[in-house]
């Protein structure tokens, strides 16, 4: 049964991992599933922040992002995956692909790229953030977001975004990373 708001296309997919596939044209697309063997597909998406941050992997269904009203998208999957034409109609969208690896993608541009998307939560948008699985790279940006919004340490808004999405932020480097930086110096304006 699926929760109130929820697409099917984040229902369980045989066998199946949701992610980009080729269409005919040999664009990856995010709103096909696919399987890989061995990895468990995305969860749907969750709200970190009610009303103004969600937290997802692919397939991303563009319609239940407008339903729900968000209104940006941050795309943190593989660099040849993309929505399909017309699917972002309405939309800001910003794709930032970041690699799941054993190092932290550069931290200067996570933290700022963070930073945006703060502030375009401060200035009342609703924000959907994913990558391909919603697990690590989303993950890190969504703490990083969490961490910026709330004033927080990063241990305190990891908790937080694991505590709302299970598996989230479980590469080993990310999470220690992410421990280690403390809530973000407020300048007196």
């Amino acid at each position: 049964m699926l929760r109130p708001g929820w697409s099917a296309l984040w229902g369980p997919q045989p066998g199946g991992y949701c992610g980009p596939v080729s269409d005919a044209s040999g664009l990856n697309l995010t709103t096909d599933p696919v399987h890989l063997e061995g990895v468990d597909p995305a969860d749907p998406p969750c709200e970190q922040l009610p009303g103004r941050l969600w937290h997802g992997g692919c397939p991303v269904d563009y319609e239940w992002v407008r339903r729900i009203g968000i209104d940006t998208v941050i795309d943190a999957a593989d660099e040849d995956a993309f929505p399909p034409p017309g699917s972002l109609d309405h939309l800001t969208y910003l794709k930032c692909p970041l690699v799941d690896d054993d190092e932290v993608p550069d931290p200067g541009l996570t933290i700022r790229l963070a930073t945006l998307v703060a502030g375009l939560i401060s200035d009342g948008r609703q924000v959907f953030v994913h990558c391909t699985f919603g697990r690590n790279r989303s993950g890190l940006l969504v703490t990083l977001i969490i961490r910026e919004v709330l004033g927080i340490s990063g241990r305190e808004a990891l908790a937080h975004v694991q505590a709302h999405r299970a598996r989230a932020v479980n590469n080993v480097q990310f999470a220690d990373w992410l421990k280690s930086l403390p809530a973000p110096v407020r300048s007196a304006a």
